[in-house]
C-alpha cells in the first residue's frame, strides 16, 4: 500500500491572514486555560468517580485476589471500604481485564498521589496524540491544538474521573499515524493495543477488509490474539471465560441504567421510547419491545451498509482515506451504545482528519460547519430537557445523539458525493443491490437474534416485591413472616433496606451494609454485614424501630462477611477471606440482648474451597457454594463432625444455595449458557427443574416461611448484575 499525493481537484490552502493565526493562537490559550481550571487542578485534589476503580483492581491483581470477582459489585464495594478509599460507590461495570491494571505501577502509593502520577502520564498522552495528528495533517500546529482543547467536556471529565479515554486517543493516532505512513501492520498492532483498553477500535477489522487492506487487517488481528494469549497466562482462563461470557451485554448496552438518558444513544433512546421497567423507565411511549427488536438492528445495519456502499477499495488518494478513516471512528462514537461524554475525546482523531480534509479543497464553510458541530457535542453545557422524561418527551432529551448523527451524516455525504462515480450510477450499480440484500438479511437476522434476546424478560415486572423509582440495585433478600429485608444502593453507598406491609425502612450506620439475614422463628431482630475500613463485622440490630436501633447494636462477630442465621436464632454461620477466599465460620449467638463477650467462632470449611454463600438446612446442617478449581459447586457440612460433602449437580455450576423451612426443597441458581437461573431440588429425589429461562440472571434466592414462594434477585429487563427483587410461585 502506498499513498499518493492529494488528487489534482483539491487545491492548497490560501495563506491566512496574520489577524488570523492570532485569533488562534488567543482561543489555544482560552481552551487550555480553560482546560487547567475546570478540569486539570480540581482533578488533582480529588478522587472523583472512576479513578478509585481502576485503582483498586489494580490494586487487588497486585495483591493476589481472584480477578473475577471485582466484576462482582457487592465484593468490590467491600474491598473498597477494607481500603478505605473514600467513594461512596465503586463498580468495574465489565471493564476490560487488561484496563483494570494498567495503574499497577502506581498502587503502592495511596489513591490520590497515585491519581496525581497518572494525571501527569495523561498529561504527556495527549500532547503525544496532538503531536501524531500535526504529523499526519497539513493543519498548523495551532489548529490541530484548537481542535484538541475544543473537546472541553472530554477533556475535563477524562481528567477528572482518572479515566483511561486519553490512553486510547493516543493509540489511535499512532495507529493512524502508521497507516498514513505506509506501515499498515503496525497500524493493525497499535489499534489492537487500543483494544485492550475499550473494545470498539478492534471493529477497525471491518474497515480493513472493506477497503482490501490485508497488512493492517493481518495486524489487528494478530495483535489481537496475542493479547489474547497473555490476557490467558496473566489472568487465567476464568477471568477471561467469565469476561467474554458477559462481554455481549456491554454490546447490547445493557450494563448500567440501558434507560440512562445521559446516555444519548440510538439504543437507550429507543429502550426510552419502546421498553418498560418499573423502577428505571416507567413512562414510555409504549411498552413494545418488538419495535424495538425491529428497529434498532436496522438502524446500525442501515449505517454499515451505507458506510460500506459508500467506500471504495482505492487507497491512492490519501485526502480521501482520512474523510474514510473519520467517518469510520465516528460512526462507532455514533452506534455505540452507552457513550458517555469522556468517550468523546476519541473524536479528536475524526475532526482533525476530516478538516484537514476539507482545508485541502478550501471548503472553509464546511469545516467551519463541522467544528461547529463538534464543539457542540463536546461541549460541557449540552443537557436535555427532563433526567426522567416519560413518553415523547424522550426525543427532547438526546441532543448529543441527534448532533452526532448530523456530524456523521454530513461526512457519509461527503463521501458519497466525492466518489469518481456519478449517486445515480452508483445507485445502479451491482453493489448497490449487494447493500440492499445485505441489509435485508443482516436487519432480519438482527431483529430475530434481539426478539430472542428479550423473550421471557418482562414476565418477572408484575412479581417485584417492590418498585422504587430510580432504584438501582435491589439484592440479597431475606424473608420473615411479615417482612422482606434486602440489601440495595442509596447515594452514600450500599443501605440494608426493610419492606413491610408497603412501608420500606433503611438501616445504615458507619459504613455499607450488606447481606441482612433473619431467625424465622424470633421476630424484631435481624443481622447484618456492615463493611468498614480494615474489615468487615457482624451486627445484630432491631429492626422494629429505625430511628432507635442504632443504640442497640451488637456487633456479634468481628472479621466477618455474608452473615446466615439457623431459622431457630441459635447459629450464626459467616465468612472469613484470605486475599479474597472465602472460609466458612460457625458461632454460638448470644442470647438477645445479651452484651456479654460472644461465644469463639471455630471453622468448618477452609479457604481452599473458596466459600461465596452459605444456607443453613433445619437440622443446623450448613450447605456453601465453593469456587473451587474455577467453578461454583454445591457442597454441605456437618458442624458435629465437620464432614464435608459435595452435593453432585450435573452438568452446571451452581451457587446461591436456599434451603425451604420445611427441609424437603433446595432453591439455587445453576449457570446456563452462561446466565444464571433459578433451580429447584427436590432433597429427596434430588430431581432438578428449572425455574427461570430468559437470556439473563436470576440470582439469591429466598424462602417464604411457608416454604411456597421465593424472592430472589434478577436483573431481566435491566442492567447486568444491577437487580432487582421478584416473587416466584413454586409450583411442585
Amino acid at each position: 500500500m502506498s499513498f499518493s499525493q492529494p488528487s489534482i481537484a483539491a487545491s492548497p490552502p490560501h495563506e491566512q491572514p496574520a489577524w488570523m493565526a492570532w485569533l488562534e493562537w488567543f482561543l489555544v490559550g482560552m481552551l487550555v486555560f480553560t482546560f487547567a481550571w475546570s478540569a486539570l487542578i480540581p482533578a488533582w485534589s480529588t478522587l472523583n468517580t472512576d479513578f478509585p476503580n481502576y485503582y483498586l483492581a489494580a490494586k487487588l491483581f497486585r495483591e493476589g485476589y481472584p480477578f473475577e470477582r471485582v466484576y462482582d459489585w457487592i465484593w468490590f464495594q467491600r474491598q473498597k471500604d477494607h481500603a478505605g478509599i473514600d467513594q461512596p460507590i465503586v463498580g468495574t461495570v465489565l471493564l476490560t481485564p487488561p484496563s483494570l491494571v494498567v495503574l499497577s505501577p502506581w498502587t503502592s502509593l495511596a489513591p490520590l498521589p497515585a491519581k496525581r502520577r497518572w494525571l501527569l502520564a495523561n498529561l504527556v498522552f495527549l500532547l503525544a496524540a496532538i503531536f501524531l495528528l500535526k504529523l499526519i495533517a497539513a493543519l498548523k500546529g495551532r489548529q490541530v491544538a484548537l481542535l484538541a482543547f475544543l473537546a472541553i467536556a472530554p477533556l475535563r471529565n477524562n481528567f477528572l474521573f482518572g479515566q483511561m479515554h486519553v490512553l486510547v486517543l493516543l493509540l489511535l493516532a499512532l495507529a493512524a499515524y502508521l497507516y498514513f505512513r505506509d506501515y499498515p501492520f503496525l497500524a493493525g498492532i497499535a489499534l489492537a493495543m487500543a483494544a485492550v483498553l475499550k473494545i470498539y477500535p478492534a471493529l477497525f477489522v471491518i474497515f480493513f477488509i472493506l477497503k482490501k487492506q490485508w497488512r493492517a487487517a493481518l495486524g489487528l488481528v494478530a495483535g489481537l490474539a496475542g493479547v489474547a494469549a497473555w490476557c490467558v497466562s496473566t489472568f487465567g482462563v476464568s477471568v477471561c471465560r467469565f469476561y467474554l461470557l458477559q462481554l455481549p451485554w456491554a454490546l447490547r448496552g445493557e450494563t448500567v441504567d440501558p434507560y440512562n438518558v445521559g446516555w444519548n444513544s440510538i439504543a437507550a433512546l429507543l429502550r426510552r421510547l419502546f421498553i418498560a421497567e418499573p423502577e428505571l423507565n416507567p413512562a414510555p411511549v409504549v411498552h413494545a419491545p418488538w419495535v424495538y427488536s425491529l428497529l434498532y438492528p436496522a438502524i446500525q445495519i442501515a449505517v454499515w451498509v451505507v458506510f460500506a456502499w459508500a467506500l471504495t477499495s482505492k487507497t491512492g488518494d490519501r485526502a480521501r482515506v482520512k474523510l474514510e478513516w473519520a467517518t469510520f471512528l465516528s460512526l462507532l462514537l455514533l452506534l455505540s451504545p452507552q457513550p458517555v461524554s469522556y468517550h468523546f475525546i476519541v473524536l479528536i482523531v475524526p475532526i482533525v482528519l476530516v478538516a484537514d480534509y476539507l482545508v485541502q479543497r478550501s471548503d472553509y464553510k464546511l469545516v467551519y460547519a463541522l467544528v461547529a458541530i463538534y464543539a457542540l457535542v463536546c461541549s460541557p453545557w449540552l443537557r436535555g430537557v427532563w433526567t426522567s422524561p416519560s413518553g415523547w418527551k424522550n426525543l427532547l432529551c438526546f441532543p448529543r445523539l441527534f448532533l452526532m448523527l448530523l456530524f456523521c451524516g454530513i461526512m457519509l455525504v461527503m463521501l458519497i458525493s466525492s466518489s469518481s462515480e456519478s449517486f445515480g450510477r452508483r445507485l445502479r450499480s451491482r453493489n448497490a443491490v449487494f447493500a440492499g440484500l445485505a441489509f435485508l438479511v443482516l436487519a432480519s437476522a438482527g431483529a430475530i437474534a434481539s426478539a430472542q434476546h428479550f423473550k421471557g424478560q418482562f414476565a418477572n415486572y408484575v412479581a417485584r416485591v417492590t418498585t422504587t423509582p430510580d432504584s438501582l440495585m435491589a439484592t440479597e433478600p431475606a424473608v420473615s413472616q411479615s417482612a422482606v429485608l434486602f440489601a440495595g444502593f442509596v447515594p452514600q453507598g450500599f443501605a440494608t433496606n426493610k419492606l413491610e406491609a408497603a412501608r420500606l425502612t433503611t438501616f445504615r450506620s458507619g459504613g455499607d451494609w450488606f447481606h441482612p439475614t433473619v431467625a424465622s422463628g424470633e421476630s424484631g431482630s435481624a443481622w447484618a454485614e456492615v463493611a468498614t475500613r480494615g474489615e468487615s463485622r457482624v451486627v445484630r440490630f432491631s429492626d422494629n424501630d429505625a430511628s432507635r436501633y442504632e443504640t442497640g447494636m451488637i456487633v456479634e462477630a468481628e472479621n466477618a462477611e455474608e452473615p446466615v442465621v439457623s431459622a431457630d436464632g441459635n447459629w450464626l454461620a459467616f465468612l472469613r477471606e484470605t486475599k479474597g477466599h472465602g472460609s466458612l465460620w460457625l458461632q454460638q449467638l448470644s442470647d438477645k440482648g445479651s452484651h456479654t463477650r460472644r461465644a469463639e467462632a471455630r471453622q468448618i470449611a477452609a479457604s481452599d474451597y473458596d466459600v461465596r454463600q452459605a444456607a443453613f438446612f433445619p437440622d443446623h446442617r450448613i450447605i456453601f457454594s465453593s469456587s473451587r478449581n474455577g467453578q461454583s459447586s454445591l457442597y454441605v457440612v456437618d458442624p458435629d463432625s465437620n464432614r464435608i460433602e459435595a452435593l453432585n449437580i450435573a452438568g452446571c455450576s451452581a451457587a446461591y444455595p436456599a434451603v425451604s423451612p420445611d427441609g424437603q426443597w433446595l432453591a439455587f441458581s445453576s449457570e446456563q449458557r452462561g446466565m444464571w437461573q433459578i433451580s429447584l431440588m427436590n432433597l429427596s429425589s434430588r430431581q432438578v427443574s428449572e425455574l427461570t429461562h430468559a437470556e439473563c440472571n436470576s440470582v439469591s434466592p429466598e424462602w417464604s416461611t411457608d416454604s411456597k414462594t421465593i424472592v430472589y434477585a434478577t436483573d431481566c429487563g435491566r442492567g447486568l448484575g444491577l437487580t432487582a427483587l421478584a416473587r416466584l410461585s413454586v409450583g411442585r
